[in-house]
């Protein structure tokens, strides 16, 4: 009874590869880069969910949180390619490191986007008037998309000492302005404790004209 020694094919190397070797070589890297990509993509939105609302640094609460989620990511992602069939065992240090660095790019991109577009539809304001003769009675609309419980509005004259001249913690506030350039804003929060600004807005109003012979 003779014993059969299978021998291990060498790996091709780059000249001995045919067009087919290559193309399914560059359609498996194609198929990592997504899969790394979606992985940080998913990472970055389940980070952004899990910190809740970001606060007046636009910042949120327990960052670390977020990104154990990353590195889960990048682990997770193993098992990604066994479960689509694709073969990890000819993967190299520098191959698992693309990976990663690739879900870390796409996760804080998403993260960072996301906190972006919060803070843009967060908390606005309008106001029926921006400019006037003095006295300039000014009626301010919070109209924010967010499920806000607190409002704190600053009135400030910055043509003076650039101090607030008032503040108001109506949701929708009116003031009175007199001569001056005024800078208007709305810090809001929830019952969270989160804060945050939105906005800025310049009131400007000028002093009456002077009617000639007036006393």
């Amino acid at each position: 009874m003779t014993n059969k020694v299978i021998e291990e094919k060498p790996a091709l190397t780059k000249k001995e590869k045919t067009k087919a070797d290559k193309q399914a070589e560059h359609i498996a890297r194609i198929k990592r880069t997504l899969v790394a990509s979606l992985v940080g993509i998913g990472a970055g939105a389940l980070s952004f969910i899990a910190e809740g609302i970001p606060d007046v640094a636009g910042l949120q609460k327990d960052w670390f949180l977020g990104f154990m989620l990353m590195l889960a990511g990048i682990v997770i992602q193993k098992h990604i390619f066994i479960f689509l069939g694709m073969d990890t065992a000819k993967l190299g240090a520098k191959d698992w490191f693309y990976q990663g660095f690739m879900t870390f790019a796409f996760w804080f991109m998403t993260w960072t986007i996301l906190l972006s577009c919060f803070v843009g539809t967060g908390s606005i304001f309008t106001a029926n008037v921006t400019s006037g003769t003095a006295p300039v009675t000014v009626q301010f609309n919070d109209t924010s998309v967010n499920s806000l419980t607190s409002w704190n509005w600053s009135f400030t004259n910055v043509t003076g000492n650039n101090t607030p001249v008032s503040w108001s913690t109506e949701q929708n506030a009116t003031q009175t302005f007199g001569v001056g350039n005024f800078s208007i804003k709305l810090y809001a929060g929830n019952s969270a404790g989160y804060n945050f600004v939105r906005q800025v807005m310049f009131i400007n109003v000028t002093a009456p004209a002077v009617t000639p012979g007036a006393q």
